[in-house]
């Protein structure tokens, strides 16, 4: 009976000291398997895509769509920014937990403004929520978005909006559970010349990226600007959480 009480506590300490790490709960999820969308295992330093040339089509419609203000007013893409070049970022959404993958390219985006406003571009940034419930979740994922930044004062320059029920998504064919990361860049005639979708949480073009598209599209007789980002590169996060994997909110 006492040798076999010892082989127990033997086992049980052996087991206890192993050097083997426990098997990822999400190894074999869907959420891996499908491209990495909803899983924010081993995130690593937060960077995106320096080389990111159009993959989609250019033939969105986009400026036809009409997204949500926090104020409720409904406004078209093409009447955001009339005569000018428009930045438009398609995020996640609103997701659980808040991805940190979009809060990190919107605070890239808030810390180089200035340098779109000196090749005449202005941004918008979409917020994808399944129910007009959810809109109270923006509050959230923008003060997630403010604690990537130098300074957490500062504000947002540029409108975010709604898409509310996935409308704007369904119509650009860029859902997955809500949305993929998306980005267009529309000319001042409000031709899409740019677009760029996803097919995992980090693909998305840069900031570098973004500012050489923009640049291209910079209007003719402006002097020559800056184009690289703030501090040479975009806004990362230098510490990303381990973060379970998402699912849509809850109504």
């Amino acid at each position: 009976m006492k040798i076999r009480t010892w082989m127990i506590l033997l086992l049980a300490v052996a087991t206890g000291c192993s050097d083997t790490p426990p098997a990822d709960p999400y190894a074999n999820s869907d959420d891996v398997a499908d491209g990495g969308y909803g899983d924010y295992y081993a995130a690593g330093e937060i960077t995106f895509l320096d080389e990111a040339s159009s993959n989609a089509s250019l033939d969105t419609g986009l400026t036809e769509i009409s997204f949500t203000e926090s104020t409720g007013e409904e406004r078209k893409i093409g009447d955001l920014a009339p005569g000018k070049t428009l930045v438009v970022v398609v995020t996640r959404g609103n997701t659980v937990p808040i991805c940190p993958y979009c809060s990190t390219q919107t605070a890239g985006l808030i810390s180089n403004y200035e340098a779109f406003k000196k090749l005449g571009a202005e941004v918008a940034v979409v917020y994808p929520i399944e129910t007009g419930d959810d809109s109270g979740r923006l509050t959230k994922f923008l003060d997630d978005v403010k604690t990537r930044l130098d300074d957490a004062t500062n504000p947002v320059p540029f409108p975010v909006l709604l898409d509310v029920e996935l409308k704007g998504v369904d119509l650009l064919g860029i859902r997955k559970d809500l949305s993929k990361p998306a980005t267009y860049i529309v000319d001042a005639e409000g031709n899409v010349r740019y677009a760029y979708v996803g097919e995992h949480l980090a693909d998305r073009p840069s900031i570098t990226a973004l500012l050489a598209e923009a640049g291209k599209l910079k209007p003719a007789g402006e002097s020559e600007t800056e184009s690289a980002p703030a501090g040479g590169k975009p806004v990362v996060d230098p510490e990303p959480e381990t973060l379970p994997g998402e699912e849509p909110a809850a109504e």
